[in-house]
């Protein structure tokens, strides 16, 4: 897979199909997109997999979060189909900026990006969690009043029985012509 290297950093020739970072691993690098498409997905090869998003503009980045925190992988990175990556390690990301300016610039501006997308959804999730309570809301006003037009319904049909009419009769004559009490 490594072939050639870049400012120190491996230059890898990944095969389609090939997982590139598993979610939960240890990590200590970021990779740089040169050529191809990569998924990432949460939970991947489970009933609960989630495709993130595809990468699939040269320059872009993946795995930065492991480069500066060294927390273990988030996400499983895939390659969708035949990808050239740069590995950039920790101890060679500053050798790597040195070398390439323009590319560090392009990393920060697609690290930007991807903050104000994250932004925008947290902003539509915010919304249509405010509009599920508003609903949410809106159903228990019905549902009280769904309540109290039965309760009134029914005490108007128990309460409104003709003196001269034997109850019996009363109720079975409005069930046939009215349906149930409920």
């Amino acid at each position: 897979m490594t072939m050639q290297h870049d400012a120190g950093n491996p230059v890898l020739e990944v095969p389609k199909g090939t997982v590139v970072y598993e979610q939960g691993a240890p990590c200590s690098s970021m990779f740089l997109l040169r050529s191809g498409s990569v998924g990432l997905y949460l939970n991947y090869h489970t009933p609960q997999q989630f495709e993130l998003f595809e990468i699939s503009k040269p320059g872009s980045s993946l795995g930065e979060m492991g480069l500066f925190d060294k927390e273990p992988r988030n996400a499983t990175a895939v390659a969708l189909s035949d990808c050239v990556l740069v590995e950039i390690s920790q101890q060679n990301f500053p050798a790597f900026i040195a070398a390439h300016p323009e590319e560090t610039t392009h990393i920060i501006l697609d690290l930007s990006q991807r903050f104000k997308s994250a932004i925008q959804e947290v902003k539509n999730s915010h919304q249509i969690v405010a509009e599920c309570l508003e609903a949410l809301k809106e159903a228990q006003v019905n549902k009280k009043d769904t309540l109290k037009e039965r309760i009134r319904k029914i005490s108007d049909y128990l309460l409104d029985i003709p003196q001269d009419v034997p109850p019996e009769l009363y109720i079975s004559f409005n069930s046939r012509f009215h349906g149930t009490m409920f």
